[in-house]
């Protein structure tokens, strides 16, 4: 099994990963296919998802018309409400 090159300036580390037999199996046929060792194919499959994940979880999606009445109400904020402006003061 032939070890992923590293720059001089990118120090490499290990994790160790349990699964069992047969996410294995299938794990180890899906980088056969590709022409990757199991270890290089996790690799990059992790790699390839975490930038998706991340964006999924810190994005917020909302409905056009949602998305409408927020910068309506950026655009024309309502008049402060007179306990606001009393504890303003």
């Amino acid at each position: 099994m032939e070890k992923p090159s590293a720059s001089s300036d990118q120090e490499m580390e290990r994790i160790t990963l349990h699964m069992d037999t047969h996410t294995k199996a299938l794990m180890q046929r899906a980088a056969d296919a590709r022409g990757l060792c199991l270890a290089e194919f996790v690799r990059t499959s992790a790699v390839a998802q975490a930038p998706r994940l991340l964006s999924q979880i810190t994005a917020t999606r909302v409905s056009h018309d949602d998305f409408c009445r927020v910068l309506d109400a950026i655009e024309n904020p309502p008049t402060p409400m007179d306990d606001l402006v009393d504890a303003l003061r």
